[in-house]
């Protein structure tokens, strides 16, 4: 019997035939967002059976633990394995050899940074078509939708080449999964109600018209309702992102190992415009060059923040802050620490850069926190 994973994928198949022989105009382009929701109604479909306890659960089993997780991905023989040893500082033992496909379950380790922990996850080599299951890639991609950064790995080749098109692929297959790279979801409001077919506000200028977003609502289930852009320039695709509802959207940063293989130097810009961003950095596992340079950069790329507790009637706690992320307030530090200090709160005391003055008095929850502050917290009784 075939698996209906199996069938699903053929589909999809079918389906990206069909929407790659489609010339895009005027005429055709209720037929492409037709398509495009389909595609994404199957690819929603395999990654439920990916998430699901039989299809791998959400990676290997691997529990998430400390303040954040980075998964490492990339093709087999990298030297994923050899950057996780190095960044824990050898307390993993993530088996290491000169071939493909050494390491074929998730191994986690955990980096120590400017007092926050760090969970790395090096996972099995990515290979084309790990988004449909080869590979025990669905387990990879279940995984990687669970962290907080993705460290994507390339490497020099012997001839002292870089691969720049695997890092197309890989993206490719992290947004089939479902995981989108660098990007934040668009403001976009579907309210249901029981007739009156597809009502439309738009805010700004957009891409599609009115009929093109009643008749893709319609293509994804949804036959009455009022649908708000609240950005501009909203594309069909995300729009299909906003309903499906699953969508991840993570942060990515490009490691570029093997640096001793290098035979001429690359310029910087060269290296950035191949990449799309300046967010990478190059390493050599083998020299340990930039090892302590990518720890920092990851620490940054995750945007956390340390939180010193004062006691009302004492000194603050400099060696144990809690570990937050920038933009976190009050209530999340209060949710941290207990949910009942949310509803017991009475004011804060804050010494740090987030304070006009040393020991600022604030009476609510929303006041926005920043690396380094120290914080008094009193409740009612």
């Amino acid at each position: 019997m075939i698996p209906l994973s199996e069938k699903i994928e053929e589909h999809i198949k079918e389906l990206e035939e069909r929407l790659a022989s489609t010339v895009p105009n005027k005429h055709t382009q209720r037929s492409i967002n037709y398509l495009r929701a389909s595609i994404a109604q199957c690819r929603n479909d395999l990654v439920r059976i990916a998430s699901s306890k039989k299809g791998g659960g959400v990676g290997f089993g691997t529990k998430k633990t400390g303040d954040a997780t980075c998964a490492f991905i990339g093709w087999p023989s990298v030297g994923k394995s050899s950057l996780l040893n190095l960044l824990t500082g050898g307390t993993t033992h993530s088996k290491i050899a000169a071939y493909d496909f050494t390491t074929i379950s998730a191994i986690p380790g955990m980096m120590d940074i400017e007092q926050a922990k760090i969970q790395l996850i090096d996972l099995p080599g990515i290979i084309l078509g790990a988004a449909v299951g080869k590979g025990r890639g669905k387990e990879v991609l279940a995984a990687a939708r669970a962290a907080d950064l993705v460290l994507i790995i390339l490497s020099f080749r012997e001839d002292g080449s870089i691969r720049f098109e695997d890092l197309a692929t890989i993206r490719k297959e992290l947004s089939d999964a479902g995981i989108r790279l660098n990007q934040a979801p668009r403001r976009i409001t579907v309210t249901p109600r029981e007739r009156g077919g597809i009502g439309w506000v738009p805010h700004g200028e957009q891409i599609m018209d009115k009929e093109e977003v009643k008749f893709l609502a319609n293509d994804l289930g949804i036959k009455h309702a009022a649908v708000y852009f609240h950005d501009p320039n909203i594309t069909p695709d995300q729009f299909i992102d906003h309903v499906m509802g699953n969508r991840v959207y993570i942060r990515e940063f490009v490691i570029i190992n093997k640096s001793d293989l290098m035979k001429t130097p690359i310029p910087t810009k060269e290296i950035t415009a191949k990449i799309g961003h300046n967010r990478w950095v190059m390493v050599s596992a083998l020299k340990v060059d930039n090892i302590d340079m990518l720890r920092h950069k990851i620490f940054q790329e995750l945007n956390l923040i340390r939180i010193f507790l004062k006691p009302p009637t004492g000194e603050a706690d400099l060696e144990h802050p809690l570990i937050l992320h920038e933009g976190d307030t009050l209530e999340t530090l209060c949710r941290k620490i207990h949910k009942q200090f949310v509803d017991s709160f009475r004011y804060a005391l804050i010494w740090g850069t987030s304070a006009k003055h040393a020991g600022q008095k604030f009476s609510t929850l929303d006041h926005v926190i920043e690396d380094g502050d120290i914080i008094s917290i009193y409740l009612r009784r």
